[in-house]
């Protein structure tokens, strides 16, 4: 038998005769998933409400809050292609780099690539943010989705950290800024022998080989995204990488008329002796910047940790920790004849068929993996002889329950209406409001379910023939439905095109009707059940006519690319002091200080070889350098000690004074020992202190002292 084909005989009489439904624990629903329920439906609703919106004049798959995930990607892949084409007019060196930007004209072949570049990225973010936020208000972190979540908010660290290293190259005042603050955090680290913000003291000193690092790195660190989006799509079964070519086409083509309109252009070239005062940045990427400047680099990295391990850990601490017993899927092995639909319609791959253990003359039985389901229930509707589905909403006993319902109501002469509304409609069972439905549905019973791809066929076809007048099914209008597929696969199952497949000889199709549920046309659904009621066929919904589909796209598309471009190019204010600064770096050496040499072992009892009877070497360190800084008469002491696990290296620091504007008598002293009449190199000069400049006087090795104004 193929493995997509039922057997010729009656399911209800093939399940019967394998064997009884075990025990179902009653209809106790499992808890929430997470906490702050209510709160985070009632948010959600507004996504919901807005996909609604955007759908009278779009279809879903052309509807870009619909298609946030798949259309980052496709964003995702134009900035990426866009920045290799560029790399034939960028030239990565610092002396270079900002010179072969800038000297692209805005809308030249090279300056339209490189505004495509920077669009795309930022639309890319924006696709990203908009992605995170949907999930999470649909709840899609909880349970077995916690990968799913947790790659995601790496793979959103990993574009933000490409992006920027990505400013870091155009070497403008933003790239000065973001500069000081990254090694303002790197110094804090035992990377580096040497605290490397002292090289960006000065344009001479700005290390070439550290910019060819951050261009290596924004070059490579792209294809870490391929193998994070391997983790983040593992446990969907029919994962979406693109959107709808048509969307892609049109967001590209959004972004071009963007950069003919608004080209992108370098901000000031930097100058490391010129404090960056206020100009325009990019927002989606560097808005740190407004955080970093304000904080030491220790709290740089405090900051980054607490928020880092707060979205990393919201599947532990929002989640419920909830037994997987309560909720997830279970099987029937005896009820099962190893037809796989379950496994083919399982949205996550939570399904695999495994060789069969009771003896049965089938090949395989049905298996859940606890790792990936979500119980959800798909897998119910999906199953003819009830073998698979909710402990929790067994649907055999479901099945009793409404066929008993319905026969008791027929006897008094009162055929029921029913309507099975997916109870994620309303953010999950534990928010459903019945009430509410039933005004909305005058006339039915309305019972909740858990998807409405938990609804199979035969159920439906089961409750027409005891008497039922009509069977409505209400799926939720959300685009990031809590169950993925179930809406999906009901009016497939409906009109026959997917197994297992309604059977219009076993009840009357115009009875039967599926819905997505319109928050903001309630009224539309009361119109459709009045219909059923009335056995009137549900009117074909009206053709979108292309121009008014049009019409809405460049509407939508507007509104977005002037939110995307203003946070493109928003202004900023640097919020360090402005006043003007001396700075003095220096890299010198203390004079050694000598150990006493290790004695000799007696020569009657050394057994150690010829060669090694010496004499071992004295312990050798260096003295701490001293420093000695006045200003208009006011001195001050500092000591470097040496660097090195001995103490024998170099002592390397850093003085920075904030002076006020005019001019200024500094003096100099640095002694490489402690004695009081050891010889020291000193340096001064009256200095004009310019507002928004550093003074910067470097001492290093044999050069001496070297003043940059």
């Amino acid at each position: 038998m193929p493995p997509h084909q039922h057997p010729d005989v009656d399911c209800e009489v093939l399940a019967d005769a394998m064997g009884p439904s075990l025990d179902a624990p009653g209809s106790k629903p499992p808890p929430p998933p997470v906490r702050a329920a209510r709160i985070i439906a009632a948010l959600d609703s507004v996504g919901t409400r807005l996909d609604a919106w955007l759908e009278r004049w779009l279809p879903r798959e052309l509807n870009p809050p619909a298609q946030l995930g798949s259309a980052a990607n496709a964003m995702l892949l134009l900035a990426t292609l866009s920045g290799v084409l560029l790399l034939v007019w960028y030239s990565p060196s610092v002396q270079s780099a900002w010179h072969s930007l800038a000297d692209l004209g805005p809308r030249s072949l090279g300056g339209l690539v490189r505004s495509v570049h920077r669009y795309s990225s930022d639309l890319t973010m924006l696709l990203v943010l908009a992605h995170a936020v949907r999930t999470f208000l649909a709840r899609k972190f909880a349970d077995a989705r916690w990968l799913a979540w947790v790659s995601g908010i790496a793979l959103l660290g990993l574009v933000w950290f490409i992006g920027w290293t990505g400013y870091w190259l155009v070497w403008d005042v933003r790239a000065q800024l973001l500069a000081l603050d990254t090694m303002k955090a790197v110094d804090v680290l035992p990377v580096f022998g040497e605290p490397m913000l002292r090289l960006f003291t000065s344009d001479a000193t700005v290390p070439s080989l550290l910019f060819f690092v951050v261009f290596f790195l924004h070059m490579v660190l792209p294809l870490g995204i391929a193998g994070g989006l391997c983790l983040h799509l593992a446990r969907l079964s029919r994962s979406k990488l693109l959107p709808d070519w048509r969307l892609t086409a049109w967001l590209t083509g959004a972004v071009v008329v963007a950069s003919v309109v608004y080209p992108a252009a370098n901000a000031a070239t930097a100058h490391m002796a010129v404090k960056p005062g206020a100009f325009t940045m990019d927002w989606w990427y560097l808005w740190p910047l407004t955080i970093t400047a304000r904080l030491s680099g220790g709290g740089v990295w405090l900051a980054a940790f607490l928020a880092t391990a707060g979205l990393m850990t919201v599947p532990w601490w929002l989640a419920r920790r909830r037994p997987r017993p309560v909720y997830q899927a279970t099987v029937n092995v005896s009820r099962c004849f190893s037809c796989t639909l379950c496994s083919h319609d399982c949205p996550f791959g939570a399904i695999t068929m495994v060789p069969r253990t009771d003896g049965k003359p089938f090949p395989s039985q049905a298996q859940i993996d606890p790792d990936r389901c979500i119980g959800c229930g798909v897998c119910a509707g999906a199953c003819d002889t009830q073998g698979i589905g909710l402990a929790w909403f067994d649907a055999q006993q479901v099945t009793r329950e409404l066929e008993g319902f319905v026969l008791a109501e027929t006897a008094r002469g009162a055929p029921p209406a029913l309507a099975l509304v997916c109870a994620q409609s309303d953010g999950g069972w534990e928010l459903f409001a019945a009430r509410a439905w039933q005004l909305r549905l005058p006339g039915y019973t309305v019972r909740p379910i858990p998807c409405a791809g938990w609804v199979e066929p035969k159920l439906v076809e089961r409750l027409i023939s005891k008497g039922a007048v009509a069977v409505l099914i209400v799926g939720c209008g959300s685009s990031e439905a809590f169950c993925k597929e179930g809406n999906q696969w009901l009016p497939a199952r409906l009109n026959g095109t997917r197994e297992p497949e309604f059977r219009p000889n076993r009840a009357d199709p115009r009875k039967v009707a599926h819905v997505n549920f319109d928050p903001l046309r309630p009224q539309r659904l009361t119109e459709t059940a009045a219909r059923l009621l009335r056995l009137e066929s549900k009117p074909a919904p009206p053709a979108r006519a292309w121009p008014q589909a049009v019409t809405a796209g460049l509407v939508l598309t507007l509104i977005a690319f002037t939110v995307l471009l203003f946070g493109s190019d928003a202004p900023f204010r640097n919020p360090a002091p402005a006043g003007p600064e001396f700075v003095f770096t220096f890299r010198a050496y203390g004079e050694w200080v000598s150990g006493q040499a290790g004695a000799l072992p007696d020569p009657a009892h050394d057994k150690r070889p010829v060669h090694m009877r010496t004499a071992q070497p004295a312990e050798r360190t260096r003295s701490p350098v001293i420093v000695w800084l006045e200003i208009d008469g006011r001195s001050e002491e500092h000591t470097y000690q040496p660097k090195g696990f001995k103490s024998d290296g170099a002592s390397v620091g850093e003085l920075r004074v904030l002076l006020t504007p005019g001019r200024h008598r500094i003096a100099v002293r640095v002694a490489t020992l402690r004695d009081p009449a050891a010889a020291r190199q000193t340096w001064s000069a009256e200095i004009d202190a310019q507002s928004g400049r550093l003074a910067v006087l470097s001492l290093d090795g044999n050069r001496g002292f070297e003043f940059a104004p």
